[in-house]
């Protein structure tokens, strides 16, 4: 016994007429909304949805074309010791130089169509390749090395041939693995957590580590912190802008630090915008802060000019 069953996606160019792609990209994208919605369904996409799926076509477009013509920059934000402002690491961030809207649009634009198309998965590898080589040649005029974090998809994190990836960018960027840090959110461990967890260990092997990003924003669970072979655990920005406000978020917080510390985690706080945020979670005893209050993330020019110290004031 046999049974079938379809999801269709209709689109329709209404008042706006617009190129035949353009059409079948419409029906594409709704076709994967019906499957998003169980299968077996059928759903519309026309009138006033078309315009912003335009702009996410074009952008898709305009996206690989960035990616074979350079129009892509790391930008490194520092992360800093709570107590005495000693840049301790830095973030890699990705910057698009858009040939005709500039640097307008932002990663919060991009990087979730990118995510949508797949076009994470060669994006994120040209962020990790040159992230690599970028602070492999800093390093090398430096006395005290810096390691780089690069953010993961959970989509990229989890293809087949992502470790073999790794080798090849450590062996043909010459960084040392100790310096280099994966940023992987809970998002991966959607298909289980065996295949991550062997992941994780194998990349440990390698001397890479491994950090959980924005802890507490999606399915967050106790046990991924006990099983998880992470050594740092990033407080999303949503926390702590609310600490002082808010006495759950609070108790949250300083629940996460006391815990990740009984385990040997380093902690980091996202988003320090104000001297109250950070002598807040330096009193928690929070271990690394980020945020626009040191230093927003910026070219690697730039970061080169950087002191190793930033002004951090941790009076009570």
């Amino acid at each position: 016994m046999v049974h079938i069953s379809v999801s269709i996606g209709i689109a329709c160019n209404g008042a706006h007429p617009g190129a035949p792609q353009e059409l079948i990209e419409f029906s594409r994208l709704a076709l994967e909304r019906a499957k998003r919605q169980g299968r077996n369904i059928w759903q519309w996409y026309c009138s006033h949805k078309i315009e912003h799926s335009r702009n996410s076509v074009n952008l898709r477009h305009d996206l690989h074309a960035a990616l074979n013509e350079n129009q892509l920059e790391i930008y490194y934000q520092p992360l800093v010791d709570a107590v005495t402002g000693r840049m301790r690491s830095v973030e890699a961030l990705v910057r698009w130089h858009h040939p005709a809207r500039g640097m307008m649009i932002s990663p919060g634009e991009f990087i979730p169509l990118a995510e949508q198309t797949g076009q994470i998965v060669p994006l994120g590898l040209w962020i990790l390749r040159q992230a690599c080589a970028e602070m492999a040649d800093f390093n090398a005029h430096r006395e005290r090395a810096l390691p780089v974090a690069v953010n993961i998809s959970s989509l990229q994190f989890i293809r087949d041939g992502f470790l073999d990836d790794v080798r090849r960018v450590l062996n043909e960027t010459g960084i040392p693995p100790q310096l280099l840090e994966l940023e992987v959110t809970e998002s991966v461990l959607l298909d289980g957590t065996a295949p991550v967890i062997e992941l994780m260990e194998t990349l440990k092997t390698l001397g890479v580590r491994v950090a959980l990003d924005d802890f507490g924003t999606g399915y967050s669970s106790l046990s991924y912190l006990r099983d998880l072979p992470v050594h740092k655990v990033k407080l999303d920005r949503s926390f702590v802008e609310k600490t002082a406000t808010d006495h759950r978020f609070a108790a949250i917080v300083q629940g996460v630090i006391t815990m990740a510390h009984h385990m040997d985690m380093i902690v980091v706080a996202e988003g320090i915008e104000t001297r109250e945020q950070q002598q807040d979670l330096a009193r928690r005893h929070c271990d690394i802060l980020q945020g626009y209050l040191f230093a927003r993330p910026m070219p690697l020019a730039e970061l080169k000019k950087l002191p190793n110290l930033l002004p951090v004031n941790t009076a009570k």
